[in-house]
């Protein structure tokens, strides 16, 4: 699976917050980080892809359908779940961490 880096996961719970979008109906992000956010994103998906394994983006529960929704521009091979929706039982391999150098 591929992670958001803890800081950036803060950063896009806080910043759909200040949207007022505690429904996930939105996010404001400066552009550029959206933009990099987008690039680090496909890259990734598409290293999975080339490997012949799923690509898969785990994230915090209250940010899934919006990063679903911007995955699906980014990325449209890769689905997105939340902690919760991994069982306990489930063992995962992280592969990859968007937003570490």
């Amino acid at each position: 699976v591929i992670t958001l880096e803890p800081k950036l996961e803060q950063i896009l719970l806080q910043s759909m917050q200040k949207a007022g979008q505690g429904n996930d109906d939105g996010i404001l992000l400066e552009p550029g980080m959206a933009e990099q956010l987008q690039r680090s994103l496909a890259d990734m998906v598409q290293r999975q892809e080339m490997q012949g394994k799923p690509a898969i983006l785990l994230v915090a529960g209250p940010i899934r359908n919006m990063m679903a929704r911007f995955v699906r521009y980014a990325a449209p091979g890769a689905q997105v779940l939340s902690y919760q929706e991994i069982p306990d039982s489930k063992q995962v391999t992280i592969v990859a961490t968007v937003g570490q150098n």
